[in-house]
């Protein structure tokens, strides 16, 4: 029963995936009520609605070869990734029992996502959401538990000072909105999930750049969008959190 019910969280994010995904889109590009909630899905650049059978979160992607029937548009391959990002991440937290927090959470990051991929940096309304978010989901905990939880708010500070320092003092930007969601992250997770997810996305993002690199598509001084690549960190996380915590014991000593 408990895998049956995962199966079905999974179909069932990959469907809000793609629902939210419109939905940012519309939001994003102005459109009116009640277009934002009600006008059928159509092609991004010939506006050919699209039929049912075009509609099929990730599955479409792969059989029309990532294009618009109709006007050849290329799809962005950020469309299918993510909204299989969002349908791992939510089935993996129902099937390893982890926080009832994290279901929010991964949505924040899908949102957040969104806008990154376009725009390198994230609207602070959601930012100021998410922090508000996370500090109330804390102090929650505590009152009900009544006690602090161990969580890893005291390394996610020292983690974004520390960030914060090195690119003042190497002069490389990096966005405040991604300070503020690392450290936002200490109040939601516990220590070893933190760790584990420092290092998987400090791992992605060095094999990202460069793979970039090598296909000459950035440079050193390229800013990255890094809230996708937290996006698909916190994924991983999410599925292989015992491996990596036995790596991490492993390279820590611990």
């Amino acid at each position: 029963m408990h895998i049956y019910l995962t199966v079905v969280i999974f179909f069932l994010g990959l469907a809000i995936a793609s629902f939210l995904n419109a939905l940012l889109y519309r939001i994003d590009n102005g459109y009116k009520y009640p277009d934002i909630y009600i006008r059928g899905s159509h092609c991004e650049k010939c506006n050919k609605p699209l039929t049912w059978y075009e509609l099929i979160p990730v599955l479409s992607f792969f059989i029309f070869k990532g294009r618009c029937k109709q006007c050849g548009y290329k799809v962005p391959l950020y469309y299918p990734v993510s909204e299989l990002v969002l349908a791992i991440s939510l089935s993996s937290i129902f099937y390893f029992s982890f926080s009832t927090t994290l279901y929010i959470f991964v949505f924040f990051l899908f949102v957040m996502s969104y806008f990154d991929r376009i725009y390198k940096g994230i609207p602070r309304s959601i930012v100021h959401v998410f922090l508000a978010y996370s500090f109330i989901s804390f102090v929650i905990y505590t009152a009900i538990y009544n006690g602090i939880p161990e969580n890893s708010i005291l390394l996610s500070t020292l983690f974004v000072l520390f960030v914060f320092l090195i690119s003042r003092i190497l002069r490389k930007k990096f966005g405040m909105g991604d300070l503020l969601v690392l450290f936002g992250m200490g109040f939601l997770l516990s220590l070893p999930m933190y760790l584990a997810f420092l290092y998987t996305f400090l791992f992605v993002a060095l094999l990202y750049s460069l793979v970039l690199m090598l296909l000459k598509r950035a440079t050193l001084k390229s800013s990255l969008p890094l809230l996708p690549i937290m996006y698909i960190s916190f994924s991983l996380v999410l599925i292989f959190n015992n491996q990596l915590l036995l790596i991490l014991g492993k390279v820590l000593g611990i």
